[in-house]
């Protein structure tokens, strides 16, 4: 008869504080960012885009949970791929989450609708708190020297959004830039309707939603600006919104490749290595062929870029309408640099 170790499902208040031990030292990716970034170095941004910095408590009323802390809950959320319930659910179950959070068994944690609550709050009336959040980091990085400027790399990447259950009517008109009557005549089926993402296609491949147009440092991979459409707008639209004079080099495929934008970098005094793109009739020449690849071989890490974004789970938005899919692309790209800095810090 074999004897097997018997497992009592017990144990001591000792043996789960080793237990919580041992599991935060071994998760390290989200745990990295709380040791290493300076999270109090966000507060002004938040409490005035909250409002939190007006506001006169002593009239009563439930406070709310610490901005900071509310933006950590975003940051994991981001980090994760996480839709509000998921978060919600995660934060109370894992131990890792809790330890980032600096959360102990029993405490209160923020609800499903807090959080959405919150992150409307933010971007309330046009306050951009996404945005100003990534500018508050992207001066931390600028600081640190970790943005170079030697050269700098444009692309954008997909963010699929729910797709929609539209007749042909409706599509065409949401196309035309109309909204459908019929969608606020039911407001319960209304607030589903998104009247700003659109249907594009690439390699054979549809995609329905928004992309995120980015600018990225070649040496860092740190993300440097950014811009958010619906998903049929073409790249080379936003180029002269991500460059401008403080870049030294510009790369990018042969979607930017334009005489407007090679005049645009003149005027920026910044070198152009747009890819070269051949014609019906003017196929490249070796001497382009061999531009094009000195130029692909650092435009890659772009593709990085996007690649881990997608690894987090950040290329789909669970949100309705363009201002919402800005504020996920925002706190995305804001988490990304988040993790490259802690990669690039240890």
């Amino acid at each position: 008869m074999k004897a097997y170790r018997e497992v009592d499902g017990g144990g001591d208040l000792f043996s789960a504080l080793d237990h919580q031990k041992k599991v935060t030292q071994k998760i390290l990716g989200i745990l990295k960012l709380r040791d290493l970034i300076d999270w109090e170095s966000f507060r002004p941004v938040l409490e005035k885009v909250t409002g939190y910095d007006t506001k006169d408590w002593s009239i009563g009323g439930r406070r709310p949970f610490d901005p900071v802390f509310m933006f950590k809950v975003l940051v994991l959320q981001k980090f994760h791929g996480l839709s509000d319930e998921a978060t919600e659910q995660q934060i109370g179950d894992r131990l890792s989450f809790m330890s980032f959070l600096n959360l102990r068994l029993g405490d209160e944690i923020p609800d499903a609708n807090t959080i959405w609550d919150f992150k409307e709050l933010i971007e309330k009336e046009g306050r951009e708190g996404g945005r100003k959040l990534f500018e508050a980091f992207h001066a931390t990085l600028t600081g640190e020297g970790l943005l170079a400027k030697e050269g700098s790399i444009v692309d954008a990447s997909f963010v699929d959004a729910p797709r929609q259950r539209n007749n042909r009517e409706q599509n065409q008109q949401i196309k035309n830039g109309e909204r459908p009557e019929e969608f606020d005549k039911n407001s319960a089926k209304g607030r589903q309707k998104d009247c700003d993402a659109r249907w594009t296609k690439k390699n054979n491949e549809s995609h329905y939603g928004y992309k995120n147009h980015a600018k990225v440092d070649a040496k860092s991979k740190l993300i440097d600006e950014y811009e958010t459409t619906p998903a049929q707008v073409h790249d080379s639209q936003v180029f002269q919104k991500l460059v401008d004079e403080s870049d030294n080099a510009v790369l990018g495929d042969s979607a930017y490749t334009s005489e407007e934008n090679e005049d645009y970098l003149i005027e920026c005094d910044a070198e152009e290595f747009l890819m070269r793109k051949a014609y019906r009739n003017h196929p490249l020449s070796e001497a382009d062929e061999k531009f094009n690849r000195g130029v692909s071989r650092i435009r890659v890490r772009i593709e990085h870029v996007f690649g881990r974004m997608k690894q987090l789970g950040m290329d789909y938005v669970r949100s309705i309408g363009l201002r919402r899919a800005s504020q996920h692309n925002s706190l995305c790209n804001l988490v990304y640099n988040m993790d490259r800095y802690a990669f690039l810090k240890s």
